[in-house]
């Protein structure tokens, strides 16, 4: 399979580059390099924007029936395996439903017992490889994983202005998904008048 947009050690360099570091040609996922580091924070971007809800990572209205003696929802059983966010859908959409651990939560109730097995609907935010996210997704990925990088290593003022600038231009193209997200993540400030 082909990636399209960057690949994930491109993401890696973006981090390195960001604190003054050379390329490296290989991911080293498991190590306690630098770049193994580096590599730790484009997977923490990864979670951070997966769990938003994107186009790409979304699905809308599943259905899920409750079982088991509890009547409850778990994730490896009723729903993707996947699964890093959920709300609520459809006919359930009134319901103020979350993930908790690894099964669904009825905050309005407070209990992971539906009391039937009555089918309850969810869009889901998938976690998704680095790889799977479309190509814009990937650049924003990127930035955000080489701004908190760049955060914990140098804690340079200028790079991270820099990064801010382009982390916005990129987040202003992405396509959003309603479900998840209303308003772009990263707004631009607005000067004030005084």
């Amino acid at each position: 399979m082909a990636i399209i947009g960057m690949t994930k050690l491109d993401a890696v360099n973006a981090c390195l580059m960001a604190i003054g570091e050379y390329r490296v040609t290989v991911l080293d996922p498991t190590g306690t390099s630098i770049q193994s580091d580096a590599e730790r924070v484009v997977d923490e971007s990864t979670r951070y924007f997966c769990a938003m809800g994107w186009p790409c990572n979304t699905r809308r209205s599943v259905a899920a029936t409750p079982s088991g003696a509890s009547n409850t929802i778990v994730v490896t059983t009723n729903i993707p395996t996947g699964t890093i966010r959920v709300r609520s859908a459809g006919p359930s959409q009134h319901r103020n439903l979350v993930l908790r651990g690894d099964t669904i939560f009825d905050s309005d109730n407070g209990t992971t017992n539906f009391g039937s097995a009555a089918v309850v609907y969810f869009d889901i935010a998938e976690l998704l490889d680095f790889e799977d996210l479309e190509p814009m997704l990937k650049e924003e990925v990127a930035l955000h994983a080489s701004q908190r990088f760049a955060r914990r290593r140098s804690g340079s003022q200028l790079t991270d202005a820099y990064i801010s600038q382009e982390l916005t231009q990129v987040d202003e193209l992405n396509t959003r998904n309603g479900t998840f997200l209303s308003q772009a993540l990263f707004a631009p400030q607005t000067k004030q008048q005084g």
